[in-house]
């Protein structure tokens, strides 16, 4: 009885542990399409027309304080896939000119990009 009892709780636990393993994996698998979809895809924040907003960049300013100031006016889904963009565009080490720019929250990234970085192409 004993013996049944501990094979019981061990199949029990198997299976709890390799639905855990599988639930993660399904989550990771999830979040690595969702991000590399912003990254790589038409990513918008609202559908258009959307709202104007004004970011002001100054000269002092990282590129990844801008990123968060796009981030937290919502005119950009995540800072850090609009930063690996940059990394694969190679414009993450190039300064963002200084000034007030109007972006609107239904910009694709590669909108934003070409307002932050006037001078080059996406």
């Amino acid at each position: 009885m004993l013996k049944a009892v501990r094979t019981m709780l061990i199949i029990i636990l198997n299976i709890i542990f390799y639905a855990v393993v599988l639930f993660a994996g399904i989550q990771i698998c999830q979040k690595g399409y969702s991000f590399s979809y912003d990254v790589l895809g038409d990513t918008v924040v609202e559908v258009p027309p959307g709202e104007d907003r004004a970011i002001t960049v100054t000269e002092t300013e990282s590129t990844m304080e801008v990123l968060g100031e796009l981030e937290d006016k919502h005119v950009i889904k995540d800072r850090y896939s609009l930063y690996v963009r940059l990394m694969l565009e190679e414009k993450n080490n190039k300064k963002i000119p200084a000034g007030v720019y109007m972006v609107n929250s239904s910009m694709t990234y590669g909108e934003v990009i070409q307002t932050l970085y006037p001078e080059s192409e996406s």
